[in-house]
C-alpha cells in the first residue's frame, strides 16, 4: 500500500470503528478490486460497467458497448454505437438513421420479419336457391275452386265508384289471373235485398263492370276473355239476419268459365 493510502487509512480508522458501512459485505455489487485504496463502495454513474475512477466518458448512453475506459465503440464509424447499431458494417459515408441503418430503408429486423402463417380461407358455400314467391290467397282460391271471392273491395254508397282501399285486393287478383292467360272469366256483381230488385240488379251490373275495367286497366289480361254480369239480390250467400250477413251478400266474385284451362296437380300454399 502506498504512503498516501496508509495516511488516509490511518485517518479513517476511528470512523470505520463506528460505521458498519465502511466494511463491504461479502455480496456487495459495487466493489472495485483494482482500486489502490478504497475498494467499496465504488461508483459507476452511467452504468457502463467501468468505475468512475477510470471512466473517461461518464455519460455513455445506456446499451452502448464501451472500451476499458468507458467510451463507446463504433466499429463501422457511422456514429451509432455498437450495441445500439442494428445495421453493423455500414459502408463509410452512408447516411444512417438513429438505428445505424441507411436512412429511408427499413431496419434489418423489419426487412426480414417473419412471414405470417397461411390463413385458412373459408370455402364459399353455394347460395341456397331462392324460395318462390308465396302463392296469394286469390291464386289459392282460383286453382282450388275456379273462383275468386274478392275481399276488401269497397264502393261509394249506392254507387259503382271504387274506393282507393280496394286496389290491393284487385291487384292481387289480377296477378293471379295473369298466370293463366287462357282463362275466360265472368265478373259477378251481387247485392243484399235492401232496395228494389231492379235497382239492385242495375247497381250490381255497374259494380261488376267497374271491377272488370280496373283489372284490365292494371294488368296484361285479354279484354275479350272478360265479361261482367250483375245478379242483384238473386244469389245471396246468407239469410241476412244481421249487418254482417248483409255485408257478405254485397260482393264481387270472379268465376272461371273454362275450368279445364286451369292446371292440374299444382301445389298451392295453404292459407295460414
Amino acid at each position: 500500500m502506498t504512503l498516501r493510502c496508509l495516511i488516509v487509512a490511518a485517518l479513517l480508522v476511528p470512523l470505520a470503528a463506528g460505521n458498519a458501512w465502511a466494511i463491504p459485505p461479502s455480496t456487495a455489487a459495487h466493489v472495485d478490486p483494482k482500486a489502490p485504496c478504497f475498494r467499496w463502495p465504488a461508483v459507476d454513474m452511467d452504468g457502463d460497467g467501468v468505475f468512475d475512477r477510470i471512466d473517461r466518458c461518464v455519460d455513455t448512453p445506456k446499451g452502448c458497448a464501451v472500451d476499458r475506459y468507458g467510451c463507446t465503440l463504433d466499429s463501422d464509424g457511422d456514429g451509432v454505437c455498437d450495441g445500439l447499431d442494428k445495421c453493423p458494417n455500414t459502408p463509410a459515408g452512408m447516411k444512417v438513421d438513429s438505428h445505424g441503418c441507411q436512412a429511408g430503408v427499413a431496419t434489418l429486423k423489419e426487412t426480414h420479419a417473419e412471414p405470417e402463417p397461411p390463413r385458412e380461407v373459408a370455402k364459399e358455400q353455394p347460395s341456397a336457391p331462392r324460395p318462390s314467391a308465396p302463392v296469394s290467397e286469390s291464386e289459392r282460391q282460383l286453382i282450388a275452386s275456379g273462383r275468386i271471392r274478392l275481399e276488401n273491395v269497397y264502393f261509394e254508397t249506392g254507387s259503382a265508384r271504387l274506393l282507393a282501399e280496394s286496389e290491393a285486393s284487385l291487384d292481387e287478383a289480377a296477378a293471379a289471373l295473369e298466370k293463366f292467360r287462357d282463362l275466360r272469366v265472368e265478373v259477378e256483381g251481387h247485392t243484399d235485398t235492401r232496395g228494389s230488385a231492379k235497382y239492385n240488379r242495375s247497381l250490381s251490373q255497374a259494380r261488376a263492370e267497374a271491377v272488370r275495367d280496373f283489372l284490365l286497366a292494371h294488368s296484361k289480361l285479354r279484354p275479350e276473355n272478360f265479361t261482367a254480369r250483375g245478379y242483384g239480390e238473386t244469389r245471396p250467400e246468407t239469410k241476412e239476419r244481421n249487418e254482417e250477413e248483409l255485408l257478405r251478400n254485397r260482393r264481387v266474385e270472379l268465376r272461371v268459365l273454362n275450368p279445364e284451362a286451369l292446371p292440374r296437380g299444382v301445389q298451392v300454399e295453404q292459407k295460414r
